[in-house]
């Protein structure tokens, strides 16, 4: 039996650590090195992929079959991605996680559709690229997979997902000071092991995000470019930079410096 974490959600929990399993992520030998090391691996896999998605383009769209062959060809290790057509714009990626083993077993990729043919649009290179990043992201860091894992297990999702999305993974306008009141003021609704669980997680899925959004803008211009003749205009990216990702992350690695000094001297 299996149940889905779609985009970080989980909603059933355990006691037991839930384990990465080896089709859910790369073998060691290729994924060891340093965090910068490992960011840059996502980037030359993504690029990788784009390399052999952008050839598949014959018309201004491509099957969802083509996308899922190309995925799966990227990298020649064992692994359970599915991509499938999400209902709306945006796309995310879930995680898979066998119940009975209690393991993350694989992830599934949702991206958009063409509504007319149903196939998947060149000019969606900015979310079909966001999502492989994320993708490759989580073969190459199943440390983080685990972390998002322990987050739903603990209950700790509950308590923080809603000033997740409406605070930290949002447009809404805060200066430096304003953001770190607000959060000071929601980290005093949390123990202190919470406290450090919830800074690290959200420091990793912001500069994950970080990461996907220039991944998608970098190919979506270029693969226009590469296709001119097949489309009418060029199309914009999604544009991120209102999210505020660098200073977030900052404030986020402040408090979080700051809680585990405090851990130390418990």
């Amino acid at each position: 039996m299996k149940r889905k974490l779609a985009n970080f959600a989980i909603f059933i929990f355990y006691n037991d650590v839930i384990k990465i399993d080896k089709i859910a992520k790369y073998p060691f030998k290729f994924i060891k090195g340093s965090q910068a090391q490992r960011d840059e691996l996502v980037c030359a896999l993504n690029y990788r992929f784009f390399r052999n998605i952008a050839d598949k383009f014959k018309t201004k769209d491509i099957s969802f079959d083509i996308f899922q062959k190309t995925l799966d060809e990227t990298v020649p290790f064992p692994h359970n991605v599915v991509v499938k057509p999400n209902k709306n714009n945006g796309g995310f990626l879930g995680i898979n996680v066998n119940e009975s083993l209690n393991k993350v077993i694989g992830y599934d990729m949702s991206i958009p559709k063409n509504p007319f043919s149903g196939e998947i649009p060149l000019t969606t290179a900015d979310t079909f690229m966001h999502e492989s990043a994320h993708y490759f992201s989580f073969m190459v860091n199943p440390k983080k997979v685990a972390r998002i894992a322990k987050l739903y297990e603990t209950g700790l999702y509950q308590k923080t997902q809603e000033f997740y999305n409406s605070i930290l993974y949002s447009k809404k306008v805060l200066s430096k000071p304003k953001l770190s009141e607000k959060l000071d003021k929601f980290l005093e609704t949390l123990k202190i092991n919470e406290r450090i669980e919830f800074l690290q997680n959200s420091r990793y899925r912001l500069k994950d995000e970080l990461i996907a959004y220039k991944e998608g803008e970098k190919y979506q211009s270029l693969i226009q470019d590469i296709h001119s003749d097949k489309i009418c205009c060029k199309v914009d990216s999604i544009d991120y930079l209102d999210y505020n990702f660098n200073m977030k992350i900052k404030v986020l690695e402040e408090k979080l410096a700051r809680e585990l000094k405090k851990h130390r001297q418990l």
